[in-house]
C-alpha cells in the first residue's frame, strides 16, 4: 500500500511528538502501525495502558518451535498482528489462536503476509468473535537488542517466516497507540479450546486445528 505524502508527514510528526492524534481524522490506526513497522520499529500489543517497561516473560505457546517458548520481551514487525494482542478481552477469552506469516515463493520472494485469528470464548454461547475484543494499546519499541525468529520449514507450506521478535532484556517503549475493535479490519473466528488443545498435541503442524481430519 502506498501512503499519500501528507499521511506519511503526519505519521512522522505523530512519532516525533509522541502524540498519535496529530494525523488526520479517519485514517485507520492500523495504517499508522504498519508504517511504524516499515520504518523499523517493533510493536507490542497489550490490554494495559500504564506500562512503562516490559520485563522478559515465558509465554504459554502451543506451536512446535522453541523460539516462541523462550523467556523474553516479544514484539512484532507487523501492525495487525500486534493489534490481535492489544484487542484481546482476556476475561472473556479462554485461549487465542493466531498467526501472521509469509511463505517463500519458488523464486525466493516472500508472499504477502497471511493472517489468522480465532478466539475460544469462556462463554460457549458466544459465536461472534468480535464480541471478544476490547479497546487496548499497541506499544512502539526500539529494535535494539531484538532478534527475529529465523525462517523455518512448515511441512505443508514450505519455508515460512513470521514477523516475530524477542529481546531477552527489559525494554522501554517510545510511544503508546490506543486502538479499538473498530480499528481491526480482519475477521475474528471462534473455536473450542479443549478440541484445539487436543488436536495440537496429536498434530503439532496441523494449525489451525479447527476440524478433525477425515479418516480413511
Amino acid at each position: 500500500m502506498k501512503l499519500p505524502e501528507a499521511a506519511v508527514l503526519a505519521f512522522q510528526a505523530s512519532l516525533n511528538a509522541g502524540d498519535v492524534d496529530l494525523f488526520p481524522e479517519g485514517v485507520p490506526r492500523w495504517l499508522f502501525l504498519e508504517w511504524l513497522a516499515r520504518e523499523g520499529w517493533l510493536l507490542h500489543g497489550s490490554a494495559r495502558g500504564d506500562l512503562t517497561e516490559f520485563e522478559p516473560r515465558t509465554p504459554h505457546d502451543l506451536s512446535p518451535d522453541d523460539f516462541s517458548k523462550q523467556p523474553g520481551v516479544f514484539a512484532a514487525s507487523d501492525g495487525l498482528w500486534a493489534m490481535m494482542y492489544a484487542l484481546l478481552n482476556r476475561p472473556r477469552v479462554r485461549r487465542m489462536l493466531n498467526m501472521a506469516l509469509q511463505v517463500q515463493e519458488p523464486d525466493g520472494a516472500w508472499s504477502p503476509m497471511r493472517y489468522f485469528l480465532s478466539l475460544a470464548p469462556r462463554d460457549p454461547a458466544v459465536t461472534d468473535g468480535r464480541r471478544l475484543l476490547a479497546p487496548g494499546y499497541v506499544y512502539v519499541l526500539p529494535p535494539n537488542g531484538f532478534e527475529q525468529m529465523p525462517p523455518y520449514g512448515w511441512p505443508s507450506l514450505g519455508t515460512v517466516r513470521e514477523p516475530h521478535w524477542v529481546n531477552p532484556n527489559p525494554v522501554q517503549p517510545v510511544l503508546r497507540v490506543p486502538v479499538t475493535p473498530a480499528d481491526f479490519p480482519l475477521p475474528v473466528r471462534v473455536h473450542d479450546a479443549a478440541q484445539v488443545d487436543a488436536l495440537s498435541q496429536s498434530d503439532p503442524w496441523g494449525f489451525p486445528w479447527l476440524e478433525e481430519k477425515a479418516e480413511g
